[in-house]
């Protein structure tokens, strides 16, 4: 078997110990292991471990990404070129697209080793602007910045004129980012089979505008018009990108590469809406 690749947020409290103890058990096994190099400071495993970030995807068979949602979703930018799958292991909040709890590694470990574990693909996203190119598992979002102004978003798919309206801005999203920023802003929950964009409106000044579904092989351009140049920002998957100048215009498509998750809960889609997000819950039945 190729190495197991360690990736997780070193600013983390206790992940030092969560790393070094996973290395082990790793080892243990007969398993190369290979450790993201920014956890040199706070982990105490042998220094040959030690592996630079960006050859991590290259040389893994697979990455465990230890920590919540974020930190999936880092690492999620660091494999898509390489299509390395990438084993969530939830030390977060939610917890929403980790395959794995940490009182399940042990069996986990030789589950992997067996090869008994299911692998999901879900599409990801690329923005680019004149200068900017960006990835997102998520969500593209363009928005106004601190100011109180409404800001015009003008929306396009392919050459079609699809949407104009006035409000704070607007969210690409995936079928895995909809149940993120999207749902919050009245988005729809989509399945993560899917291959799907999805186009949600941030508070627009509108009693008619919806969200919207479109295939997701089409290209979407969206230019967001405001009087000065810093009260635009574009993020991908909550981390700032850029600040765009007045009148251009942000290109979202679909990303070449899927990235592939691995399940190792058996868990559906439809599960993990009910434990994470309390879907469909009928309190009567309590």
């Amino acid at each position: 078997m190729k190495p197991i690749g360690l990736f997780s947020n070193p600013t983390q409290p206790g992940m030092g110990v969560a790393v070094d103890q996973l290395a082990q058990r790793v080892h243990q096994r007969g398993i190369e292991v290979l450790i993201a190099d920014n956890l040199r400071r706070i982990c105490k495993s042998d220094a040959r471990w030690f592996c630079p970030v960006d050859e991590l995807p290259s040389r893994a068979g697979l990455i465990v990404a230890m920590g919540g949602d974020g930190t999936l979703l880092r690492a999620a930018d660091l494999v898509h070129p390489h299509g390395t799958p990438i084993l969530g292991v939830n030390l977060g909040r939610l917890g929403f697209l980790s395959g794995a709890e940490p009182w399940e590694l042990d069996d986990g470990l030789d589950r992997l080793l067996g090869g008994d574990y299911a692998i999901e693909e879900r599409i990801a996203l690329h923005a680019q602007t004149r200068t900017q190119k960006a990835f997102a598992l998520n969500e593209v979002v363009i928005e106004r910045s601190v100011t109180a102004r409404l800001v015009q978003v003008v929306m396009r798919v392919g050459d079609a004129p699809v949407s104009s309206f006035y409000g704070n801005g607007l969210i690409m999203a995936t079928p895995t980012g909809s149940t993120g920023y999207s749902l919050s802003s009245g988005g729809p929950i989509v399945h993560p089979n899917l291959s799907v964009l999805v186009a949600t409106p941030i508070c627009p000044h509108s009693l008619s505008l919806r969200p919207m579904v479109m295939p997701g092989d089409q290209s979407v351009t969206i230019q967001v018009v405001a009087e000065q140049s810093d009260e635009i920002m574009l993020s991908t998957d909550g981390r700032s990108v850029c600040s765009l100048g007045v009148g251009e215009s942000v290109t979202v498509q679909r990303a070449p590469h899927p990235v592939r998750f691995i399940n190792m809960q058996g868990l559906t889609f439809y599960d993990l809406l009910q434990r994470k997000l309390d879907w469909s819950l009928d309190r009567r039945d309590a």
